[in-house]
């Protein structure tokens, strides 16, 4: 009767840890899953930020913690620009649209008191240590700076940027699962040439 009891009690803690464990695992694959999407979607969209040559497509005022930039789709000579800010507050990476109001390149205004469209891109996200979400870089003997531009950017370095960096840790939502460990998850986006088409004599401009 009390082997019975133990083996009971063992075949319970070995089902209880393992259930545990499982879910560990699964939380932490699709904070990992749906975070990779919302990076994904920020680069895809920094990808298509040079929508006219030797316009800085990175605005004024970006930080560690908004992103700010123009982009555009489609297959028009002159696409419509968006402006879009990406927020990192209170856990949440947030992205907010505003439409083009008036001007021509490199001089387009919009209308930046009311977005046209918002959207939840992560939640449950947060700094990797002292690391900011959001980081920016210029050109510097030849090659991309290993050292980020000051924030928030001045206009003469966000005409300067020419890759943005972007990192966080996903923290998984599931319940018993809270405690998984964290996902890290990085990655950048380049605003012109390659570093090898770069001519030092020459201004550095984004989107050449």
């Amino acid at each position: 009767m009390a082997a019975g009891l133990t083996i009971l009690v063992g075949l319970s803690t070995l089902t209880m840890v393992t259930l545990t464990t499982g879910s560990r695992v699964s939380a932490r694959v699709h904070a990992t899953q749906d975070s990779r999407q919302a990076l994904s979607r920020v680069i895809d969209q920094l990808h298509s930020a040079c929508i006219a040559p030797k316009v800085p497509p990175i605005r004024e005022g970006s930080s560690s913690s908004e992103l700010r930039f123009i982009h555009a789709t489609g297959s028009a000579v002159s696409p419509v620009p968006t402006l879009t800010k990406i927020t990192y507050s209170n856990g949440s990476l947030t992205q907010n649209d505003y439409a083009w109001k008036s001007g021509a390149a490199p001089f387009w205004t919009f209308n930046e008191s009311t977005p046209v469209k918002t959207v939840l891109l992560a939640s449950r996200i947060a700094p990797i240590g002292s690391k900011p979400i959001f980081t920016y870089y210029g050109y510097g003997s030849g090659a991309v700076s290993t050292t980020p531009l000051a924030v928030p950017l001045s206009t003469i370095d966000a005409n300067k940027t020419i890759q943005v960096g972007m990192a966080f840790m996903a923290n998984p939502s599931s319940g018993k699962a809270e405690d998984a460990t964290p996902a890290r998850i990085q990655g950048a986006a380049s605003l012109r040439l390659t570093a090898s088409s770069y001519n030092p004599s020459a201004p550095s401009y984004p989107c050449q």
